[in-house]
């Protein structure tokens, strides 16, 4: 009637089990962290959040040809998106340069329909891609 044998192997499946659970935890808070706290991805995330933003409400909206980006026009203001110099950036009526996405090597854009989707090259080889949709104002 004491601790056996079977006692101890059944404790110590317990607690492998235990230690396996918890090293999967430990695994997902780290790569979880990781790209959480990469900047890269909080830069594209606001870069994804801002042109969104803009992209409502837009009176017309075209894919340039010459630089790679787009233009809409929106309260009768003029904005382009566009690649220049290893930078997006969004200029106001062809007026100066607010740069939304740094060390950008590659930028492509396509639209389909209501749909525009952003193709960009990072410096580091990463690549990244999002859809957005564009609303009309009546």
């Amino acid at each position: 009637n004491g601790y056996t044998f079977i006692d101890g192997i059944l404790q110590l499946s317990v607690f492998i089990i235990f230690a396996q659970i918890l090293v999967l935890i430990m695994w997902s808070l780290y790569t979880t962290e990781k790209k959480v706290t990469d900047p890269q991805e909080v830069e594209w995330g606001l870069f994804i959040q801002y042109v969104e933003a803009y992209l409502n409400n837009v009176d017309s909206i075209m894919v340039q040809k010459s630089q790679p980006g787009i233009r809409f026009i929106k309260e009768g203001e003029e904005f382009d998106v566009e690649y220049a110099s290893n930078v997006i950036r969004k200029q106001k009526n062809r007026l100066g340069n607010e740069p939304l996405l740094l060390n950008v090597q590659a930028l492509k854009v396509s639209m389909e329909g209501q749909n525009i989707t952003f193709f960009v090259t990072f410096f580091n080889g990463q690549q990244k891609e999002h859809t957005m949709y564009v609303t009309y104002s009546k």
